[in-house]
């Protein structure tokens, strides 16, 4: 199909969607610590009542789950921010970092891959970020390995998050 085939269905599915009195406004939602140039809202993802949402220019040193958000020493080191929603409306759950923040990672940079979330488990991207690590929860201390990147895996318990695992490729070269 040309691009303006391509462009026409799209718009026919959207003049669908406008018709519809199916859909309508729910809420509107703000990072908990709102800074100029966060990106809140680059990355989402969502999995029935919880919504994840990314913010890769977040700037707080914090690392692990609902740290120090006032601290803005870490410029780029980004952050996930975790919504859900109940019989009242949409309240936020978690505010998720790096388990290794330093600043640049991206940590939930931007874009639909780098936030994935099924039921409980949380995937989160950081591709800046620099540790020479390979595998499975290696040695996060050191960043020789500039923009080789990393994976981190988050599960929820009841309401309360932890992470599971810092993932990075078998063959991360320095």
């Amino acid at each position: 199909a040309s691009l303006q085939q391509a462009f026409q269905q799209a718009q026919r599915g959207v003049d669908a969607i406008n018709a519809s009195s199916d859909f309508r406004f729910d809420t509107y939602v703000k990072a908990s610590n709102t800074n100029n140039n966060a990106w809140f809202g680059s990355a989402l993802a969502l999995s029935g009542n919880t919504v994840v949402i990314g913010a890769p220019g977040e700037a707080s040193s914090a690392t692990g789950i609902n740290g120090n958000q006032k601290d803005t020493s870490a410029p780029n080191s980004g952050a996930v921010y975790v919504f859900v929603r109940d019989a009242t409306g949409w309240s936020q759950q978690a505010y998720i970092k790096a388990s290794n923040t330093d600043a640049g990672d991206l940590f939930g940079r931007f874009g639909s891959s780098s936030v994935a979330l099924d039921g409980d488990t949380l995937v989160v991207g950081s591709p800046a970020e620099a540790s020479s690590a390979r595998g499975v929860n290696g040695d996060q201390t050191d960043n020789s390995a500039p923009y080789a990147g990393a994976v981190y895996v988050f599960v929820r318990n009841g309401t309360t998050w932890s992470q599971q695992a810092y993932i990075k490729a078998s063959n991360t070269d320095s």
